[in-house]
């Protein structure tokens, strides 16, 4: 067993991490931002009759780098806090103890 890993890991299921994708795709605004081009595809499906399937493509690839830098970030923090902690030594300056002070 790994002496770095904490005994009450709490699991996360799915339903957890699909709405922490959806906060963290729909309530960013570099999410709102690199969505642009998806938008613009879209208008111009309706405006100038270009394929919906260009919207579709563009919808796509935003969800995957929504996912990929959601992922990202969740297997950042996945390890944080992990660390053991380090047992104190004892003090043996003896001016620092508060006993000693005037």
């Amino acid at each position: 067993m790994d002496k770095y890993k904490p005994q009450n890991v709490n699991r996360h299921s799915v339903g957890d991490v699909l709405f922490g994708l959806f906060l963290f795709l729909f309530f960013r605004l570099e999410a709102w931002l690199c969505s642009v081009p998806m938008w613009a595809t879209l208008i111009l499906h309706f405006v100038i009759g270009l394929s919906i399937k260009w919207f579709w493509a563009t919808l796509v690839v935003w969800l995957l780098v929504g996912v990929a830098w959601y992922l990202v970030l969740l297997f950042a923090r996945w390890g944080a806090g992990t660390a053991p902690t380090v047992n104190e030594k004892e003090n043996k300056n003896p001016y620092s103890h508060r006993e000693n002070r005037d």
